[in-house]
């Protein structure tokens, strides 16, 4: 797809993972996008720099040396259990250098878009809307809720984006480990009791796109179309990818050893963002994937 690029827009896309990879992966045609990595320096298609957000400075002399139109916000710890054990290190990264970057984008004037997450809810009834009381049962959802706080404390043009379950090509997640384990013939125990809205790292990346461009404000869901539990969501990603479904167990929440709770149903209601931008569902999630997958 050929796109006239805005040059007059200038994108910082702060962290690298399987969101901000894919960001600029998708936009560096559209956009003049620079983006920072922490650890692991990505093979990306636009001018990279190294940064950590918990160190203020660092962050407001980046900013200030860049002057991006929007900022888009996506470096976080997302594992949910090293949260839970880790939780100095978890405020710190996920509130903090959240502070830094709010600090940073109101003292120059740039749109700050905040990655959060579905976590933020308790999971106790699902279908969340953007005006739903959030009331996290976590520590990451704790810390990612405390950074929503901290942007909209701060800045006075923001955007704050929930996904749900992301997933798709580049750093391991729920759907390439399924994969990886199907293909490899191992057996994988999924639970059926969790439900979530899951999120494709390009259609998530499109739909900030679309925000962005419309300039939007405040709060939106913005995950795939689907709610599915994490069991029926494992069937289907091996029936596009055509491997062995009968790998897959359906095993209790409570066999799984899992260190900190999770939401029962996080999904997300995300009929405000398809006014904008239609989300892709879990059939057309997995058949871009599949393509993504072919092309690497």
């Amino acid at each position: 797809m050929g796109y006239i690029k805005n040059i007059e827009m200038k994108l910082l896309v702060i962290g690298t993972g399987l969101l901000g990879k894919k960001i600029v992966e998708t936009g560096y045609e559209r956009f003049d996008i620079v983006a920072t990595y922490h650890k692991e320096k990505p093979k990306v298609e636009s001018k990279l720099y190294k940064l950590d957000i918990t160190d203020k400075n660092s962050v407001l002399n980046l900013v200030e040396k860049i002057k991006p139109t929007v900022i888009i916000h996506t470096a976080a710890l997302t594992n949910v259990d090293y949260c839970e054990k880790n939780k100095a290190k978890a405020y710190k990264v996920n509130v903090e250098g959240t502070k830094n970057v709010a600090i940073a984008a109101e003292k120059i004037g740039s749109k700050l878009v905040y990655v959060s997450t579905d976590y933020v809810f308790d999971g106790k009834k699902g279908f969340y809307k953007e005006d739903d009381k959030p009331n996290p049962i976590n520590y990451y959802g704790l810390t990612k809720l405390e950074g929503e706080r901290v942007v909209e404390k701060i800045c006075n043009d923001y955007l704050i984006v929930r996904p749900s379950v992301i997933y798709g090509e580049g750093r391991k997640n729920f759907a390439t480990w399924i994969i990886d384990e199907l293909k490899n013939s191992r057996e994988v125990k999924i639970t059926k009791e969790h439900f979530a809205s899951p999120t494709l790292n390009t259609d998530l990346a499109e739909q900030i796109f679309a925000l962005i461009e419309q300039e939007k404000e405040g709060i939106f869901h913005t995950a795939g179309r689907e709610r599915i539990s994490r069991y029926d969501f494992a069937l289907r990603i091996a029936e596009i990818f055509e491997l062995d479904k009968s790998l897959i167990k359906p095993v209790s929440a409570e066999d799984l050893n899992w260190i900190a709770r999770r939401p029962r149903d996080s999904s997300l209601d995300v009929s405000r963002i398809f006014k904008i931008k239609r989300p892709l569902d879990i059939r057309e999630g997995l058949k871009k994937l599949k393509a993504e997958l072919k092309q690497k």
